[in-house]
């Protein structure tokens, strides 16, 4: 599989994952939500028909207790009834859904408005009378006027109307206030805060009877199970194929018990829709994802194709090319990186042809230099045998040091020489300026033995003191003295040349420090200099350092700091 179709099936497994488990979340939580809310609003509808119907009830007990109180304080008087039967009347025409208030008591006596005695039979043994409960007791309901001999002047059959009975003591005696009620306050009731179709609410009383109903087939199909349900409570059934929630609420003043049956297929049709829409949703944001996906991919496989094909052409030999990507990421830092590798292999490249240039040039030189040598070598030794002829020694010391330094020079063609060589070499090259200088020039050389066995590149020693002579000795009136040092410690051999001479301010010596670091890069310098530290560079691959440091007036120090090559062939 390559490296793009990775990266996509990882990007669509890292997103596809989170946002499937976000969409079961949703839709379950969604759903839950669903389902509660029904939960909610059946228990709320059940129960908002009972507060309802407690504050109507509440009505009726505050007009009967009225009616009993005003019957207790008039009971003395001539005109009772009259006052009594007045009262109904306002009461009937301020309520129009009481069609009829009757009083009696338990010595049979009868006073009603809007209603009538229909039978001699006594009022003290009729239902209405008999469960009506004692003296300030609750008000007391029956759920139907059939079988009572009061009845209404208007023909309402029996389920059409509710009763409610109030219980005073009038001159000692029982009595009772019966109101007849149209059940259509019910529905009006449930009308007022039922606000969904798909719910329909039916009241039922203590017995279990059915009080009131709206015109549903689903109410009649409801089992006894369904109906026996208690206050507070909720349940689930089936009614010709279709799931209903039951929900119930008992009204206290009352005892009946409010039950409302509330439709879920609005709820199920939602719950679909949240799968429907959820599972549009999840496949729309996979196929984002899958093209976030694949531009990501894209964005790293592209370049690194990009890299592919033009190494491919470096390997071929082409080092023109360049990524030049525009990617300010970690693609784009390996681009760079690239580009400059070939910047630098072009710079190497260059630098080891001009490197070859000038080792063949130096080699040309050397062998140029050395016919030189070979030719004033053998004129010197002819000249000291005629010295030598004549007794004159000066001039044969003079002559053999000459000649040494010559040969110490050639070295036999060797780059390399002992540290004991070079010393030699330093040596004669003082006899024959002290012998130019007079007391002018003194010297001394400070040398271990354990260092002069150790391999150096040549002739790196004699520029040094040749510096001290011209650039301090020379400059100073009374002359100086020149001290030549070797000494070693565990890795590195340490040769100095200290003079005495003129010595250097310190912008002369900031200048010069320049000029070394100038030469080590590879930048033009003073010839002397650059001798040396081209054959270090060249030779010593140990690394080396080379120091200065100097006082205008007092002394001038070169150091030089080499690893040891104790193992080099001379």
């Amino acid at each position: 599989m390559s490296l793009k179709k990775k990266l996509i099936w990882t990007y669509c497994l890292i997103t596809t994952i989170p946002l499937l488990l976000l969409a079961i979340f949703m839709v379950s939580r969604m759903t839950a939500d669903a389902q509660r809310e029904t939960e909610q609003h059946a228990e709320q509808l059940s129960r908002q028909v009972g507060d309802a119907m407690t504050v109507y009830m509440g009505i009726f007990r505050e007009l009967s207790d009225y009616l009993v109180t005003s019957m207790e304080t008039e009971a003395g008087l001539p005109n009772a009834d009259e006052l009594m039967l007045r009262r109904h009347k306002n009461i009937l025409d301020t309520y129009p859904e009481i069609v009829g208030i009757a009083v009696a008591d338990e010595n049979d006596r009868f006073l009603g408005t809007g209603m009538k005695r229909v039978s001699r039979d006594r009022l003290d043994n009729e239902e209405w009378f008999l469960k009506a409960p004692e003296v300030g007791g609750k008000i007391a309901v029956l759920n139907s006027s059939e079988g009572k001999i009061v009845i209404t002047n208007e023909a309402y059959s029996a389920d059409q109307i509710f009763s409610v009975m109030v219980t005073g003591k009038i001159n000692g005696k029982k009595t009772v206030i019966l109101m007849d009620i149209k059940k259509d306050v019910l529905g009006s009731l449930i009308d007022s805060v039922s606000a969904n179709s798909d719910s329909i609410v039916f009241v039922e009383d203590d017995n279990g009877e059915i009080v009131y109903t709206p015109v549903s087939p689903v109410v009649y199909r409801i089992d006894d199970q369904g109906l026996a349900i208690k206050d507070g409570c909720q349940e689930t059934v089936k009614i010709q194929g279709s799931e209903y929630l039951i929900s119930a609420s008992l009204e206290k003043e009352s005892g009946w018990k409010f039950i409302s049956v509330t439709s879920l297929i609005e709820q199920q049709n939602k719950v679909r829709r949240l799968y429907l829409i959820a599972v549009i949703s999840t496949i729309l944001m996979v196929l984002v994802v899958i093209g976030i996906s694949n531009r990501l991919a894209e964005s790293f496989n592209g370049p690194i194709q990009k890299l592919t094909r033009m190494m491919q052409r470096v390997e071929q030999g082409d080092l023109s090319v360049r990524a030049n990507f525009k990617y300010r990421d970690e693609i784009g830092t390996l681009g760079d990186n690239f580009d400059h590798m070939l910047d630098r292999m072009n710079t190497l490249l260059e630098d080891i042809q001009t490197e070859k240039q000038r080792t063949l040039q130096a080699k040309l030189k050397s062998l140029q230099e050395q016919i030189k040598p070979h030719f004033l070598y053998n004129t010197l030794d002819t000249i000291n045998w005629m010295a030598r002829g004549h007794e004159a020694d000066d001039v044969v010391r003079m002559v053999e040091a000459l000649t040494n330094m010559f040969r110490l020079g050639l070295s036999q063609g060797k780059d390399f020489i002992t540290v004991r060589e070079e010393i030699a070499h330093v040596r004669n090259y003082l006899y024959i300026q002290g012998v130019r200088y007079e007391s002018k020039l003194t010297y001394k050389f400070d040398t271990d033995d354990d260092c002069m066995d150790i391999v150096i590149p040549k002739l790196i020693l004699q520029p040094l003191v040749e510096n001290s002579i011209y650039h301090g000795i020379k400059l100073k009136k009374e002359g100086g003295s020149i001290l030549v040092s070797a000494k070693r410690d565990a890795k590195l051999l340490h040769l100095s040349v200290y003079d005495t001479g003129q010595g250097m301010s310190d912008e002369e010596l900031d200048k010069l420090r320049k000029n070394i670091d100038d030469i080590k890069r590879g930048e033009p310098g003073s010839f002397g200099m650059t001798y040396v530290i081209e054959r270090l560079r060249l030779y010593a691959t140990e690394g080396f350092d080379i120091d200065v440091n100097s006082r205008l007036g007092e002394y001038t120090r070169v150091s030089i700091s080499l690893g040891l090559k104790e193992d080099r062939d001379v």
